[in-house]
């Protein structure tokens, strides 16, 4: 079956093009995307939305679980390694839970929701007690779902509201399209007991006899959920919501975004890489030109290529180390400064205060161990754009050799400047790495089930994974033989 999508974003076309060859339909196409595909504007509702993430790194996509799985699937396999994060548990999923006490970090009311527990904010219920709750807040990351006692029933263009009321999307403009859906809000309302009603945009497109038919599933839904949490023994799902996944396009990923853009129109190398650094409309225009005077594409991005390079980061100025984890932490490490350029990049100098911790020097994590503080300790890292590992050294005060720390990553990607903020280096963390410390010892790889929880919680495939160590194996390989140990 053809899963309906509707796409936004930088990325549009190359998803558009992979996405038509993969059993997906495109519904509200926007005019570029349909005249570049021949495509008739169609006003359905899509099974699955998706548009840029705010830091254009990837895309936000919305459907139900089974619809995401596949839609993850597709892109993994045209374009390799993709970083997916989807919650455990659905924004908006209904279930039946038990109480199981206070959190003693929060002070909220933990739930039991049997495969995964939440927290409520509200207090004042008993241990074992059971209550109907609703995922309000995802699960990302390590924190735990946030749930709410308040029960909504959503569709495609209508929400049920635990209180009985009319209310409309703030994104429903036309005013004479909000009048008219008030006013069947309100007479519809007159038949739905208690519940209210929420107008969500995609109301704005359909027939009265259509919102009719959906209010009326909606309370069906409604009763359904109410009859299973009666009938349910011990903790479960009542009803399945929709899902956000987060889904990051790392530096290989956007290579073959370029690739398959390529086959549509005229693309710049690094295309998308321009486009999430803030290029967007130079790049539009460059194609727009080389797309009628295709002669001129060397020389015009090389004219791009050109004024990216005043913006990027210079010998002595500062920069920002940007190291994103699976789980879509995005942590800024310690601020650097470029102390040399090299025919393969740069190096960052960055000072330390606890370099031991840094470089893992204690081999058993369980062991109780003082951290000894060095003042005045640093690091040189040297950054080789598009490199999947990034070295560092770390030394003492004096100059002297205290250990080395590679970090197994996607490519490494440098983007310019940013008004005052300074430079950055970015890339994804895949968790296993290989120290060398003491700087006498032999190299070790570390944090190997920190993989094996990554491929558990579906951020990355096995492939990728298995990819991952073998290329830190060569690497505890190579510092071996290079040391003679």
């Amino acid at each position: 079956m053809l899963m309906k999508a509707r796409i936004r974003g930088i990325y549009s076309q190359s998803l558009t093009q992979i996405m038509l060859q993969n059993h997906f339909e495109m519904v509200q196409p926007t005019p570029e995307v349909a005249r570049r595909f021949g495509l008739p504007y169609r006003s359905e509702i899509p099974d699955v939305d998706i548009w840029d993430r705010s830091d254009l790194q990837g895309i936000v996509a919305i459907a139900y679980e089974s619809v995401l799985t596949r839609l993850t699937d597709v892109l993994r396999r045209r374009l390799g390694g993709v970083i997916t994060r989807t919650p455990r548990v659905a924004k908006s999923s209904v279930y039946r839970g038990i109480v199981q006490g206070r959190d003693e970090r929060t002070g909220q009311t933990r739930v039991d929701l049997g495969n995964i527990s939440g927290l409520l904010p509200d207090r004042g219920f008993q241990r074992g007690e059971q209550i109907m709750v609703q995922i309000r807040a995802h699960d990302y990351g390590r924190k735990s779902p946030v749930l709410s006692s308040s029960i909504t029933i959503p569709g495609q263009a209508a929400v049920l509201l635990p209180e009985p009321v009319v209310r409309l999307s703030t994104k429903i403009k036309d005013q004479d399209s909000r009048k008219d859906l008030l006013t069947l809000g309100y007479k519809i309302r007159e038949h739905t007991e208690n519940w209210g009603i929420l107008w969500r945009t995609a109301a704005e497109k359909l027939t009265e006899e259509e919102l009719r038919n959906e209010v009326d599933d909606l309370l069906d839904t409604a009763q359904q959920v109410y009859n299973m949490y009666n009938d349910l023994n011990g903790a479960g799902l009542l009803f399945e919501g929709t899902s956000n996944a987060d889904i990051e396009f790392p530096s290989e990923v956007k290579d073959a975004l370029d690739k398959t853009r390529a086959k549509i129109k005229p693309t710049i190398t690094r295309h998308h890489f321009y486009k999430s650094a803030g290029y967007t409309s130079l790049v539009d225009l460059i194609e727009l030109i080389i797309e009628e005077r295709p002669e001129e594409r060397s020389y015009l991005t090389s004219k791009l290529d050109k004024i990216v390079s005043r913006d990027l980061p210079r010998l002595d100025e500062s920069i920002n180390i940007e190291h994103v984890k699976l789980d879509g932490r995005n942590i800024v490490l310690a601020r650097g400064r470029i102390t040399e350029i090299n025919s393969q990049g740069f190096v960052i100098r960055r000072q330390f205060r606890h370099t031991n911790r840094k470089l893992k020097l204690v081999q058993d994590p369980t062991e109780s161990v003082d951290v000894i503080s060095d003042e005045g300790d640093y690091a040189l890292t040297q950054v080789v754009p598009g490199a999947l590992t990034l070295v560092t050294d770390y030394y003492s005060r004096n100059g002297q050799i205290k250990g080395t720390y590679v970090n197994v990553n996607t490519g490494v990607e440098v983007y310019p400047c940013n008004g005052n903020s300074p430079g950055r280096i970015r890339y994804i963390d895949l968790e296993i790495d290989v120290v060398k410390a003491p700087i006498t010892e032999k190299p070790r790889i570390i944090d190997q089930h920190l993989l094996k929880r990554a491929v558990q919680r579906g951020f990355i495939t096995k492939e990728m994974a298995d990819q991952s160590h073998s290329k830190a194996q060569d690497i505890c390989d190579e510092l071996t033989t290079v040391t003679g140990d």
